[in-house]
């Protein structure tokens, strides 16, 4: 299930569990920040160190700080969080800025 939210001056985009359940992603658009928002990030694995916060649960990714190289970290970091739960929406990890559709 996907739902908008208004969060502070930005938008949060809420991807749950197929049951209308727990929030697994939250893509937070605030400009100039795009934060994508792991509800169980705490518990994540993340060799590559991409997780940033400090809450007991809740960690995020900061995508303009990711780098080409750590594509693959974020696929797993995005994989291990919706891994034990099936994905009632898709998100395009293959999107290029500036692209159209």
């Amino acid at each position: 299930m996907q739902r908008q939210t208004a969060h502070g001056g930005g938008r949060s985009l809420l991807y749950t569990s197929p049951d209308g359940g727990a929030t697994l992603l939250r893509l937070v658009v605030d400009p100039p920040n795009l934060l994508l928002h792991f509800a169980e990030g705490a518990t994540l694995p993340d060799p590559a160190g991409l997780l940033r916060g400090q809450g007991r649960r809740g960690r995020y990714v900061c995508l303009s700080a990711v780098s080409p190289d750590d594509q693959s970290a974020l696929h797993a970091l995005i994989a291990a969080a919706t891994a034990s739960r099936p994905a009632t929406a898709e998100i395009d990890m293959d999107h290029q800025p500036g692209a159209t559709a």
